[in-house]
């Protein structure tokens, strides 16, 4: 029997080998680390035989050197885990190895309590349930009424994860057990919260928990004043959710990483290709973009998968990775085009292609058009302000990019792509003539992503203009060795700020810098 594939019963303990969650017999489970998983799995594996020290250490750390500690520590959390049947039958052989004496068997699991989503590659499903009052009080159940929504609404236009109706969760106890809630919902994941008066300021607190196991993923606070308008709770929900998602896709491909690479489903290929996305290597980047493929081939009907890949077409274009830069640029197109062939009003799609409209095209009108569709679609969602923001300073309309970026950046503060959103508030700035602040925003760039050559490109134009010179050529060095074919002329000509004066300013500094003219 192979363990590494569904439920296995052991004893009084069952392991869910997909979750890496133990249960033992008085139904108290545990979420096993992955290293603890890794090693239960091998014990498994060789059952009923003895599994030396230099055995778990050439398998469970092949690619790391530990001490012996590290496989003590894991030997008792597995103990602590299974209860007392761990103490019979985990079994230590001094200074040898360890035992585990069961006789494992593969046990159905009956009608799953949790079902996929068909026809998207098994995106996740969030229940969000309604806030506890922790004092009763009308107008403090008006306000969770008008946060249970918003959240809604804004889990909803990121498309994924999938989020159930709040007319669904309405009616269940706030305090409801986790498990019971996400069997009665089918949902994999279950927010819920509180709300408390103090004074004028509000506290919002709310937990994100995984379903199975009802591990606590996110447990977060936020204390507030004036939520007393519709706008506000809007608002304030939207950064709710924008905290909630990028959680529930952490612990989604913390799973995937744990199945055999040929069960990864479209979603969980999307997850793992951003992740190689987010960290702008070349070689990961371009596995990034064999990922995307093979999950738009597993699902054409996913238009976040699409618009994922649309955006991988366009830092391709923006990093100077690209080897057929038409190719990209029609690749771009197709894709957007597929995902909103799908979801017309797609809020990330129609935002995206608006920049890309703009910087490959100078189609400042239509980008503005799309801009104003996406953030109609999704009037909170930080990704679509923030892509709106470069086209307004391209325009020379500086104070609304500014507020945009700063917008984007007020939604979603811990953001993984939080590096592209400071680039864009370094432009917007940059082109406002407010350098010190467009270095600032720049160098934070940098800071979270030295591998982003826009952010380095307009770090060095303002530090130039700032007298910054030697941190500028330093930057200037990253852009050669990223992009060693970079020149200033045609990087200009492309650009896409429309007042002619401020591109010929812009490349003088970069020439001054030290890159290549």
């Amino acid at each position: 029997m192979d363990p590494a594939a569904g439920i296995v019963r052991f004893g009084g303990v069952s392991l869910d080998t997909e979750r890496g969650v133990l249960r033992r017999a008085d139904g108290e489970a545990t979420t096993l680390r992955p290293k603890t998983l890794d090693l239960l799995l091998l014990l498994l594996r060789q059952r009923g035989r003895l599994v030396t020290r230099n055995e778990i250490l050439d398998t469970v750390w092949s690619d790391v050197t530990v001490t012996d500690d590290s496989i003590t520590q894991c030997i008792v959390e597995l103990r602590r885990a299974m209860g007392a049947e761990g103490m019979a039958m985990l079994k230590t052989v001094p200074r040898r190895g360890y035992i585990l004496e069961a006789t494992p068997v593969s046990a159905p699991a009956g009608p799953p309590a949790l079902l996929p989503v068909p026809g998207f590659g098994g995106v996740p499903v969030v229940a969000v349930l309604p806030f506890r009052q922790v004092q009763p009080d009308p107008a403090l159940a008006l306000v969770g009424e008008g946060l249970l929504d918003g959240i809604v609404g804004a889990l909803a236009t990121l498309r994924e994860p999938i989020v159930i109706s709040g007319n669904s969760t309405r009616g269940l106890a706030p305090d409801a057990p986790v498990q019971e809630a996400a069997r009665r919902l089918g949902a994999h994941y279950v927010t819920s919260g509180s709300l408390r008066q103090r004074g004028d300021r509000l506290r919002v607190t709310l937990e994100l928990a995984e379903a199975a196991s009802a591990t606590v993923l996110l447990q977060r606070q936020w204390d507030l004043a004036g939520v007393d308008t519709f706008e506000a709770e809007d608002e304030v929900a939207s950064v709710i959710a924008q905290a909630i998602a990028p959680r529930v896709r952490e612990a989604e491909l913390a799973q995937a990483r744990r199945a055999r690479p040929g069960d990864l489903g479209a979603y969980h290929l999307l997850l793992e290709a951003r992740q190689l996305v987010f960290r702008l290597e070349r070689r990961a980047f371009e596995d990034a973009g064999g990922l995307l493929r093979r999950a738009v081939a597993l699902d054409r009907g996913a238009p976040s998968t699409l618009a994922a890949l649309a955006d991988w077409h366009s830092l391709r274009l923006g990093q100077g990775w690209s080897d057929d830069p038409e190719g990209d640029r029609a690749g771009l197109e197709e894709a957007a085009q597929a995902a909103l062939a799908l979801d017309g009003r797609h809020p990330r799609a129609l935002a995206m292609l608006g920049h890309n409209r703009a910087i490959l095209d100078r189609g400042y009108d239509k980008a503005v058009e799309l801009f104003d569709r996406a953030l109609d679609a999704a009037p909170n969602d930080a990704e679509t302000w923030m892509w709106s923001s470069p086209t307004y300073a391209f325009l020379g309309e500086t104070t609304e990019a500014v507020r945009r970026a700063e917008r984007a950046i007020a939604l979603s503060p811990e953001d993984p792509l939080r590096f592209r959103y400071q680039c864009f508030a370094a432009i917007a700035h940059y082109a406002a003539e407010d350098f010190e602040r467009s270095a600032s925003w720049a160098r934070r760039s940098v800071a979270a992503n030295p591998n982003y050559t826009s952010g380095l490109r307009i770090g060095i134009g303002a530090l130039m203009e700032i007298g910054a010179a030697e941190e500028a050529r330093h930057m200037a060095a990253r852009v050669r060795a990223l992009e060693p074919d970079f020149r200033v002329t045609p990087f200009i000509e492309r650009q896409a700020f429309r007042d002619e004066g401020v591109r010929r300013a812009y490349a003088r500094r970069l020439v001054e810098a030290g890159l290549p003219a």
